[in-house]
């Protein structure tokens, strides 16, 4: 048997005797009081003073176990014990009426039992407890909990005991709720100064980032939320995910993606109301998808309350500290709604900003696509060998940094190379600047090209960057370059040679990175034996040059460009396809095409306006003919001579072939090929009638040839 302490060694008669027949003097019981009182105050934190009482209670009565319990509605729940294990302090939970505690807690008074075996109101907790005593603990004549004491020995409590703990339990429901009505007005002081920081904190930013930390810092200083996170409500989609967070990283911020109605993140959007979780190791619809909300040695709750605007969720706040208490959880939960109250108009802007920027991004990389695709080799459209020994320079020159200068007649396409150059090189990221050369008046090209200072000349009111300065990091192309002045010409030849600009007006030069790309439809040979350009700055530009020959020197690839615009306006205007006639093939075959690509692109677009039906006729066109090829079923036999002579020279002087029959014997078979086929509508069979030879070899060659 467990022996209670002795309480005075003092034998008076009147006194109160202790288990081993000594007797405690009213004097020692106040000072019994005295203590137990003096413990109450040394605290004011309501769980704190749970502990002392009942540490105070089992010593005094020499008792082997305790608990205190509290009453939460028609529930006994245990707060605080002594030898039961914390198992049996999470799992008892009695309800009003039910075992000893039970039926004090209900009739308000206290009840010994000397021996709990022939107790049928007694509710086994440890098997080895023989006697219990339980008292009220009553305020203003209503039960808030009841002090529990047990003992492994049989009528181990006095009615000395019994009346000790019944005076405590009334003091002690006293004190308990004085440190509660304080606990809770330091908690509102708490809030108030909790909302008004946070109100100030609202307009020192208008950076929602900056905003949203700083509520965060504020929440964990003052509510000791370890983390704070915000999601935001996409209206088009149903994916929820974690935008900004405090007390997580990235990682963890990355795995908080979630479904509507998915979990308590999704369950809150879904519902429109707040969801308290006051211990997540118990809770199965918490996830714990980012695993930075980790189950510890403590009780952790999580908190999550929807943002609401103009009667539409905008996203939810949520957070996780530890769990104080159930009064302490509701007013967290009602901070947190009154936040969210202030947050909404904030959010709501952050998300639109935030939507808009996705918007302008997105619309930047499309750019960007639109723009590789427009100018990678798919929009260079061609079959001829021409086209192909292009596309193989293209290849080789464009990841260098070398200049290269592009010839040919106007509208053969010539900036379409150089977009194709600068965006399949390194320098695609960087930015691409074209200047026309011949359409800015020579006083003005030089300001243009190279910037200028404030005051350099009258009507500069301020520094403006040139061309070079803009382009640096990337490609600047110089189209129509033979048409430069001399002065100008100096200046750029400068540039090549040292990579600096000097501005107008300006007293240091300022060094570029730029590629340069120059093209021009001036024989510039004649031009620098003629004295009009330096042969200093064409021999700088003529590091790598491409031909770009007139489209009637490639028309096998007439066809093909045709049907590329064709697609290209039904693309971009989404409307039906049309098809060319074989007439109009004729007629493309029959032109000299003075404009090249340029005017057959637009010649198509207009065909196709003009067109009523599905295919385009000769008669939806402007009179194609002229001096130069006036046969109407294709060149003239000194024009196909000539023409043959022209492309015998070309390979004679390339490096791209050593085969020089077989190329051009390629050339005269696709172009054969190609017209009638272009003639015949596209059917083989009839094709290889028109040109006397077998069908199989038609097709073989026709595949070949891609045709």
């Amino acid at each position: 048997m467990v022996k209670k302490v002795n309480l005075s060694k003092d034998s008076r008669p009147g006194s109160l005797q202790g288990p081993e027949g000594e007797f405690a003097s009213p004097d020692s019981r106040l000072e019994i009081f005295q203590e137990i009182t003096l413990g109450l105050n040394s605290t004011l934190e309501p769980m704190k003073l749970l502990e002392v009482l009942l540490d105070s209670s089992i010593r005094y009565t020499g008792a082997t176990t305790g608990s205190v319990i509290l009453l939460e509605g028609d529930t006994l729940r245990i707060v605080a014990s002594r030898g039961l294990g914390q198992d049996v302090q999470e799992k008892v939970a009695l309800r009003i009426g039910e075992g000893i505690t039970g039926w004090v807690a209900k009739h308000g008074e206290a009840l010994c039992v000397p021996d709990v075996r022939r107790e049928e109101r007694y509710v086994m907790v440890k098997e080895h407890i023989r006697s219990e005593l339980a008292v009220p603990m009553i305020l203003e004549n209503r039960v808030v909990g009841v002090i529990s004491v047990d003992s492994t020995s049989e009528d181990n409590f006095s009615d000395q005991d019994l009346e000790l703990l019944t005076i405590v339990g009334t003091q002690a429901a006293q004190i308990l709720e004085n440190a509660q009505s304080f606990s809770e007005l330091k908690r509102r002081n708490v809030q108030d100064e909790t909302l008004l920081e946070i109100s100030q904190a609202l307009g020192s930013s208008l950076v929602f980032e900056e905003l949203f930390s700083q509520v965060s810092e504020i929440l964990a200083r003052r509510c000791e939320l370890s983390q704070c996170f915000l999601v935001l409500v996409q209206p088009d989609s149903d994916e929820l995910k974690i935008s900004l967070a405090y007390g997580m990283t990235e990682e963890e911020m990355a795995k908080g993606q979630y479904a509507r109605g998915e979990g308590i993140v999704g369950r809150v959007v879904e519902s429109g109301e707040p969801i308290g979780v006051r211990d997540i190791s118990r809770e199965p619809k918490f996830l714990g998808r980012t695993g930075a909300f980790r189950v510890g040695s403590e009780q952790m709750t999580f908190m999550a309350v929807p943002i609401s605007l103009e009667g539409k969720i905008v996203g939810v706040l949520g957070g996780a500290k530890p769990f104080h208490g159930d009064k302490e959880f509701d007013q967290d939960m009602a901070l947190l709604q009154i936040i969210t109250g202030t947050l909404a108009q904030a959010v709501k802007i952050y998300q639109d900003a935030a939507a808009e920027r996705e918007q302008l991004l997105e619309e930047n990389r499309m750019l960007k696509a639109e723009l590789r695709e427009r100018y990678n080799f798919e929009g260079i459209v061609g079959n001829s060998p021409a086209i192909q020994a292009i596309f193989q320079t293209i290849v080789s020159v464009a990841p260098t940094r070398s200049t290269v200068l592009i010839r040919g007649e106007s509208g053969t396409g010539k900036e379409l190379i150089a977009n194709a150059i600068h965006y399949n090189s390194p320098r695609a990221e960087g930015p691409f600047v074209r200047v026309n050369c011949a359409a800015i008046p020579e006083q003005l090209l030089e300001a243009e090209l190279f910037g200028y200072r404030k005051g350099s000349f009258t009507g500069a009111i301020s520094d403006r960057k040139g061309k070079f300065v803009v382009a640096d990091g990337g490609t600047i192309f110089l189209d129509e370059i033979g048409d430069m002045s001399p002065m100008l010409q100096a200046k750029m030849l400068r540039v090549l040679l040292e990579r600096v600009v000097d501005a107008v007006g300006a007293d240091m030069p300022m060094a570029v990175d730029v590629r340069v790309i120059a093209a021009t439809h001036h024989d510039l040979e004649k031009l620098v034996q003629d004295g009009g350009f330096r042969e200093d700055l064409y021999y700088r530009l003529n590091v790598v040059p491409i031909a770009v020959p007139a489209l009637r020197d490639h028309s096998e690839d007439i066809r093909l460009l045709a049907q590329h615009f064709l697609e290209k306006f039904a693309l971009e205007n989404e409307t039906p396809q049309l098809k060319l006639g074989k007439d109009v093939l004729r007629e493309f075959m029959a032109y000299s095409w003075p404009g090249n690509v340029r005017e057959l692109e637009n010649l198509i677009v207009r065909a196709v306006i003009l067109c009523e039906g599905t295919t385009i006729h000769a008669a939806n066109l402007p009179p194609l003919r002229d001096d130069v090829h006036s046969a109407p079923q294709g060149r003239t036999e000194q024009g196909f001579d000539s023409s043959v002579s022209e492309h015998f020279r070309e390979l004679l002087g390339s490096s791209a072939s050593r085969n020089i029959w077989a190329d051009t014997m390629e050339v005269v078979e696709r172009t054969l090929l190609s017209e009638a086929l272009g003639s015949c509508d596209g059917v083989r069979l009839r094709a290889a009638d028109l040109l006397g030879i077998h069908r199989n070899t038609l097709r073989k060659k026709a595949d070949e040839f891609g045709l």
